[in-house]
């Protein structure tokens, strides 16, 4: 039952007999609301957007009925079921609850993963856990992590989506070593001018639990870097 995008629309929603509901539900699995009026639209979309926002929280258990409720609730002045000093520690006491849950998921996938990409005849590991792929190999001096380096790249998550990429801006990106995540400090440097590796980056030495939008926190990233140029600070 979709209370929380119905609430908003009217308590005649709520009030619908169990006989009504099961003819409703024999004509159509999924009653679109009537959106007759203005109030109608501003209303369902303030539904919708508190759906998603409590979606994207991850949180395993909802009551949704009860949801639905409790905003009906406060719309009309209603006394809370638990006292208004004490909400916002519940609500960040289940989403802290969440996040942990969700740390410690993606960090067995993560083990997993490297476990298994490790066994690969082409991977190669370093003693931080940093796992590579040479797909081109370079020739000549390796960069330091203090040089500015010239590369394009293009960077992915585990499941194949693309986060960003300097060949479809068709602009390659000019940096300092240091000045990025540690997963390229360490794997830039491996690498000579023209050589081009596949990286795959742990999440402690990516972003960690931090979101970056669209890199979840707590995800493994992989980069396949080409080594363009590189300059050495002059002494």
């Amino acid at each position: 039952m979709k209370y929380i995008a119905l609430a908003l629309l009217s308590l005649a929603t709520l009030s619908v007999s169990a006989q009504q509901k099961k003819k409703i539900v024999k004509k159509t699995t999924a009653a679109k609301p009537m959106l007759s009026s203005k109030a109608d639209s501003v209303s369902y979309a303030f539904g919708r957007d508190i759906g998603s926002s409590l979606k994207s929280l991850e949180i395993a258990d909802w009551n949704k009925d009860l949801i639905g409720k409790a905003i009906i609730s406060a719309l009309d002045g209603q006394n809370s079921l638990i006292a208004e000093d004490e909400l916002r520690v519940v609500i960040q006491n289940a989403v802290n609850e969440a996040r942990e849950l969700k740390e410690k998921e993606n960090l067995a996938k993560e083990q997993a993963f490297f476990t298994e990409n490790a066994k690969k005849a082409t991977v190669k590991s370093t003693e931080e856990g940093l796992q590579y792929e040479i797909l081109v190999e370079g020739n000549g001096e390796k960069p330091s992590r203090e040089n500015e380096v010239t590369v394009h790249y293009t960077g992915t998550l585990l499941d194949g989506k693309k986060f960003d990429s300097s060949l479809d801006r068709n602009e390659p990106l000019k940096m300092k070593l240091d000045r990025v995540i540690e997963g390229w400090k360490i794997g830039v440097p491996l690498m000579s001018k023209g050589a081009k590796y596949r990286f795959y980056v742990p999440s402690k030495l990516g972003y960690g639990s931090q979101n970056m939008g669209a890199i979840p926190p707590n995800s493994i990233l992989i980069f396949d870097i080409e080594l363009l140029d590189f300059v050495k600070d002059e002494v």
